[in-house]
Parts: structure tokens; C-alpha cells; sequence
């Protein structure tokens, strides 16, 4: 049991650590690509392709931490009985969380991609 423990953490540790440096060599590569258009263009593109990331890495993480805590409750993974409870849960509940504030945040920006005062000064 203890293997499966040691196994479901390097799983979500190596897929967290790939999923990460993919996602910003990807947005790093298509930012560098709208900076060559003209300012307010540029801008609004950006802010586009950040949405469009934070929503993406969201959703990653709210399936990431479901999954953790679909894991938990179907597959024993302790040594001992005295080591399961609640606390097994929480770093899932709280990806999940997290997870659901950067999806929230991304689909504002995703939807609303203008520039931040662009509205003020019209």
C-alpha cells in the first residue's frame, strides 16, 4: 500500500511539473509572436492568450483535484488504517479550489479581453 502511495505522488508531481513547463513555453512563444503587432492589438491579444491559458490550467486543476480525491476514497493507500482520514482529501480539495479560481479568473479574461482601462478612456 505503501506503493501506491509513493507512486500516486510521483504521478501528480511529475505530470504537475510538465504540465507547468509546457504551458509557459507555449505562452511564452505565442506572446513573443502578438508583441510584434501594433499596441492596442498586441494588448488585447495578450490578454486573450492569458485567458485562454488561465482557463486551461483551471480546468487542468479542477480535474487534477477530483481525480486526487476520486483516488483517495476508491484506492487504500496507507500503511495503516490510523494514517486515513480527512487529511488525505485536502491537498486534492484544495487544487480543486484553486484550480476553480484560476478557471473563474481566465474565463473573465477570456471573455473580456480588452486591454485593463481601455473602457475608462473612451
Amino acid at each position: 500500500m505503501a506503493e501506491s502511495y509513493y507512486y500516486m505522488w510521483e504521478f501528480v508531481t511529475s505530470m504537475t511539473i510538465i504540465i507547468l513547463v509546457a504551458a509557459y513555453i507555449i505562452h511564452d512563444r505565442i506572446k513573443l509572436r502578438y508583441q510584434k503587432l501594433e499596441e492596442a492589438e498586441s494588448q488585447r491579444k495578450i490578454n486573450w492568450l492569458n485567458g485562454v491559458t488561465m482557463t486551461i490550467l483551471g480546468i487542468l486543476a479542477v480535474l487534477g483535484g477530483g481525480s486526487w480525491v476520486a483516488y483517495v476514497l476508491t484506492h487504500k493507500i496507507y500503511i495503516s488504517p490510523e494514517l486515513e482520514g480527512f487529511h488525505s482529501k485536502v491537498p486534492g480539495l484544495l487544487m480543486a479550489l484553486i484550480g476553480l479560481v484560476v478557471l473563474v479568473a481566465g474565463l473573465r479574461k477570456y471573455l473580456n479581453p480588452e486591454p485593463d482601462g481601455s473602457k475608462e478612456k473612451q
